[in-house]
């Protein structure tokens, strides 16, 4: 059985592939990342299912993950307010 860092690797080398062969323009990796998403919720609800509470607090903890990659840790900071919300 493959491990989560085995499986992690994987999924990012098949990323890379991907916007190797679509390009990596932000409407192409939007596009990417909205596949993986839609995907991996097929892939969490195939029975037998993982717990949905497991799936919906793991999306809402990724929601919190993207916002500090995008803005950092300081909502004080100048990128924090380049984007609206």
């Amino acid at each position: 059985m493959a491990t989560r860092d085995e499986m992690e690797k994987r999924i990012q080398a098949l990323e890379q592939q991907l916007m190797r062969e679509f390009g990596a323009e932000p409407g192409v990796r939007w596009d990417l990342a909205r596949a993986f998403i839609h995907r991996a919720v097929h892939v969490a609800t195939q029975k037998p299912a993982v717990d949905f509470c497991a799936v919906a607090t793991y999306l809402a903890e990724m929601v919190q993950h993207a916002h500090k990659l995008a803005h950092g840790e300081n909502p004080q900071s100048p990128a924090h307010r380049e984007d609206a919300h």
